[in-house]
């Protein structure tokens, strides 16, 4: 074929699809019970432009801190201080990485950051509570935030953890053996027990006899140093029909703790060793109820990581109140982070969506009442993409969802953080992915763990703000 000829054939066939990009129905056709789609001459002509998250990233980053104002003879100290609260109040009311607060009240945090700074002077510990599923598995953005806590206000070790953890973290490795059974509430590895007794985790073992709980720090690249030892460790029974005793071993430090008569209401048993360890062993021996192991420093903040894989995060009000409160009491928890959505968003409809906002704000109530003490943030979930047309896009209502979730959050009297919002809204999933190097992954519903650093380092820099205009309040 001459090559004008070929020419005149591209020709017409580029003039063909563009007839049928302009002429097809734009809710597509059906087709032996599916429905074709094309795509429409604007989708052709406006290709996906490539954008470094990376970069935006870095950005947004600059833009929530501050820059320095020094004082000089030139700039007047009240001038500074002034402008300091200008560049607060703006953050406040106008970044995508503030918080979201009751009734505008940035003074929210007020009782945390208080309680944070007593640690050092009063030997005290602070918990913060981090729920969530499985986008915070492997203890992915808890432990960075628990990293830069310790480094400001003090603490070492991972803080609450199950007695049996079937799924790897980052931080700790664990194992457990003898006559045990694990039973969770909920999410997709869900095991009803015989009782709603399932403590603070939402999870607890029933031992029936002799057991043995191995705890040893991890040493990954990505293993945060604050984690990696401990020098307190705190065991929380449940109940017990019989006496129990425990053991704790770590190298040559051996302490047995027991409570001496079947008892129906929880107990911590607490061991201060003579100096930080790496790695312990717990012999049991009786028939008890074990809700949660805790490895803190004498004194300091930590965050708890609790994944609830495949979980809603609608299940907290069926747990019993006396199972919670004497460990979020010994712990004094100050902070109830509930990371969920994402898993209900594939579900959700306009039909529903008020529902799972009613169970929501139940949640937020129930840790209100069993917490007094402590503030609750509800984070809404990360950009999520779905196949629309054949291609990746962000789901229809999770915009919906999200601004649902954050009104529920402030009406009940809880703050509200926007993840959807951070990673720069609609269809930044999609980027996420595409990031070199990935910041999610090719499920564009998870974090990579260098994406979830991210997501914490936004979550701590803005947090961290609140706490610097706090302090300059305080002078």
């Amino acid at each position: 074929m001459k090559s004008y000829k070929t020419l005149i054939f591209i020709i017409v066939v580029i003039v063909l699809l563009a007839a049928v990009c302009l002429l097809f129905p734009s809710d597509g056709v059906p087709f032996l019970g599916r429905r074709l789609f094309f795509p429409t001459l604007k989708e052709v002509l406006s290709p996906e432009k490539s954008v470094s998250v990376d970069e935006k990233m870095r950005a947004l980053e600059e833009s929530i801190k501050m820059q320095a104002i020094t004082d000089s003879i030139n700039t007047a100290r009240e001038t500074a201080r002034q402008d300091s609260i200008r560049f607060y109040k703006k953050f406040f009311t106008t970044h995508s990485a503030r918080f979201y607060l009751p009734a505008d009240d940035y003074s929210f945090f007020d009782t945390l950051f208080e309680a944070m700074e007593q640690c050092k002077t009063d030997s005290s510990i602070v918990h913060i509570l981090h729920y969530g599923d499985s986008q915070i598995e492997e203890d992915r953005i808890s432990s960075y935030i628990r990293q830069r806590l310790q480094e400001q206000f003090g603490g070492m070790g991972a803080g609450l953890l199950p007695v049996m953890q079937p799924i790897p973290s980052a931080s700790v490795g664990q194992s457990a053996s003898g006559a045990m059974e694990r039973y969770i509430i909920a999410g997709m590895h869900q095991n009803r027990a015989p009782s709603n007794r399932y403590g603070i985790l939402g999870q607890f073992a029933i031992m029936s006899g002799n057991g043995s709980i191995s705890i040893r720090s991890q040493n990954y690249s990505r293993t945060q140093d604050n984690v990696k030892k401990w020098n307190v460790v705190r065991l929380f029974v449940g109940t017990n029909t019989t006496p129990l005793s425990a053991t704790l071993i770590s190298g040559k430090y051996s302490k047995t703790k027991s409570i001496d008569a079947p008892k129906s209401s929880p107990t911590a048993l607490t061991w201060y060793l003579p100096s930080p360890t790496k790695q312990i062993t717990i012999n049991l021996t009786g028939n008890a109820e074990l809700s949660a192991v805790s490895l803190d420093g004498h004194y300091g903040v930590n965050v708890d990581n609790i994944p609830i894989r495949g979980s809603s995060g609608t299940f907290f009000s069926q747990i019993d109140d006396n199972s919670i409160s004497l460990t979020a009491k010994t712990l004094n928890v100050r902070l109830v982070m509930l990371e969920f959505g994402g898993n209900m968003m594939p579900s959700i409809t306009q039909n529903n969506i008020q529902n799972y906002m009613d169970i929501l704000a139940r949640q937020i109530n129930y840790f209100q009442k069993i917490c007094p003490k402590a503030k609750v943030i509800l984070i809404g979930p990360a950009d999520m993409s779905t196949k629309i047309r054949g291609s990746l896009q962000t789901y229809p209502l999770l915009p919906t969802l999200v601004e649902e979730m954050k009104n529920t959050a402030l009406a009940s009297g809880a703050g509200f953080w926007d993840m959807y919002e951070v990673m720069g809204g609609e269809n930044s999933m999609i980027q996420w992915v595409k990031n070199n190097p990935a910041l999610a992954a090719p499920d564009y519903i998870h974090f990579t763990p260098r994406g979830a650093d991210r997501i914490a380092e936004m979550f701590y820099e803005s947090l961290n703000n609140y706490y610097e205009y706090y302090k300059m309040r305080k002078k």
